[in-house]
């Protein structure tokens, strides 16, 4: 396992770059390593692995008191009875549970029908500047001793001064800013509530009540590992109109993360005992 005071995947902050400034980038910066006693006291709390999350939300201002749903795939080929599938939806459901939404008992009863997408698109290369660490092998200066030696024939003490050569140890001096090729695999989860109308027969479309989009990018395949961690990042933004893409950080051990692995969720009979306590764990 990586060390826990960076990022995962990544040594440090990185920067995506264009291709075409691969050629003549030869430089090399070196930092300053004045903040290594605060690297130190991190060692020291422990791991807590930061994940970054690109979030796209939107609302629709016209309708305001949607609170039960349903939850179908987009893609109307998906097998709901696939476990991968349940496991997602059962996150969703918590996810939706701490904005005081709760699970429609029959489809005719939803306020709206929440369709669901998530997945990984094909893996594509890119090149980051990444920073590593430089060591280097630092030669301490020698030292002066004083030896104090007595001649047992006369009983004189006679002290020599004695050179000791100076220790070398290896030691961290900065980073060192270089190109790193990674392959990085784009995960997401799209969320988009639409008003319920399978019990009307009009030709009209439903009206879109709020979308979220998460996506995460980085060198981790595991889709299954992240699908919780979206969920969490989905969390506080249901209802929510971002604007644009917004970035934001999530860590293992945040509010919000665990009470998506708890699973809680609400459905008609419950909510009225339960919904108070999933909003209390998203605050």
């Amino acid at each position: 396992s990586e060390m826990c005071i960076r990022d995962r995947a990544w040594p440090r902050p990185t920067t995506i770059i264009q291709a075409s400034r691969l050629t003549g980038m030869t430089s090399s910066k070196f930092r300053s390593i004045a903040g290594l006693g605060t690297i130190l006291a991190l060692l020291l709390v422990g791991c807590n692995t930061t994940y970054e999350m690109e979030v796209d939300a939107i609302s629709n201002p016209s309708i305001t008191d949607a609170e039960s749903f349903i939850i179908i795939p987009r893609d109307p080929e998906t097998d709901t009875n696939d476990l991968r599938y349940r496991e997602t939806v059962d996150y969703i459901k918590t996810a939706l549970s701490g904005k005081g939404l709760y699970e429609a008992l029959n489809a005719e009863e939803a306020d709206m029908v929440v369709e669901i997408d998530y997945g990984m698109e094909p893996p594509r290369q890119e090149y980051r500047v990444v920073e590593e660490p430089v060591f280097a092998t630092i030669q301490h200066p020698d030292t002066i001793q004083q030896v104090a030696q007595t001649d047992p024939k006369t009983g004189r003490t006679i002290v020599y001064n004695v050179r000791v050569p100076g220790r070398r140890t290896r030691e961290l001096i900065g980073y060192e800013e270089r190109l790193k090729s990674v392959v990085v695999n784009e995960k997401y989860l799209e969320l988009t509530a639409k008003e319920n109308l399978i019990t009307t027969s009009s030709d009209i479309p439903p009206q879109e009540i709020w979308s979220v989009q998460v996506r995460n990018y980085d060198e981790n395949n595991d889709l299954r590992e992240y699908i919780p961690l979206l969920a969490a990042a989905v969390a506080d933004y249901v209802g929510e109109d971002t604007g644009s893409n917004h970035n934001i950080r999530l860590k293992e051990k945040d509010d919000v993360v665990q009470f998506i692995l708890s699973l809680i969720h609400i459905s008609e009979p419950t909510r009225l005992r339960r919904i108070s306590y999933a909003v209390f764990c998203l605050k």
